[in-house]
């Protein structure tokens, strides 16, 4: 379910702007307080009550597209309040949202270390190009994302799926809900700059 929650990346559009960015910092069942940065404040001040918009939640599962309204107009603390509308679609049908990326990482088997490019990356698991092709459908291995993209290592254990080419897919069979967490984040942040 694509549920709007404090925390959560907001992007507007309407024909007043391009696109304004913004926070949640209040989701209720009806609206949403959304804080957006000075960066953003002329953007905001052309909006009104009543002015029809639309909107992308950049969720823990999918982005959730919607079109809403503005119910109180920005305030000077960098606050705007707008409609907490039905989704119109749902743009990723997976369990996590997935992001297209090319980052260096590494994957041990047997206590062999391997370094390898990714390709694709969620929290349920990541598709990648490793550097020696060591691994088979169903090998469990051990996965280091490191501190540049992730703000700290993190290590994952996980099962080959599947092979594409050269591609390997990999499910993380063993990961703590803090970094399943940190890379949910990565992805909606990857996702938010590609617009």
């Amino acid at each position: 379910m694509l549920e709007a929650k404090r925390g959560q990346i907001v992007i507007i559009k309407c024909p007043k702007f391009p696109e304004l960015e913004g926070i949640i910092s209040d989701a209720q069942n009806d609206r949403l307080e959304i804080y957006y940065s000075k960066d953003y404040e002329s953007y905001a001040w052309a909006l009104s009550e009543g002015d029809e918009i639309f909107v992308k939640i950049h969720t823990q599962h999918g982005v959730k597209p919607m079109n809403s309204m503005v119910i109180c107009s920005p305030s000077g603390d960098g606050k705007l309040v707008i409609e907490n509308a039905k989704a119109l679609s749902i743009y990723q049908k997976r369990e996590f949202v997935r992001a297209a990326v090319d980052f260096r990482f590494f994957i041990k088997k047997d206590g062999n270390l391997v370094g390898a490019n990714a390709v694709d990356i969620s929290a349920g698991g990541i598709k990648f190009l490793p550097d020696d092709y060591i691994f088979n459908v169903d090998d469990v291995v051990e996965i280091r994302l490191l501190n540049e993209e992730f703000g700290k290592d993190l290590d994952v254990e996980a099962q080959i799926i599947n092979r594409f080419g050269d591609k390997l897919i990999a499910k993380y069979t063993d990961i703590s809900e803090f970094d399943r967490d940190k890379i949910s984040g990565f992805c909606l942040k990857v996702l938010s700059e590609k617009g």
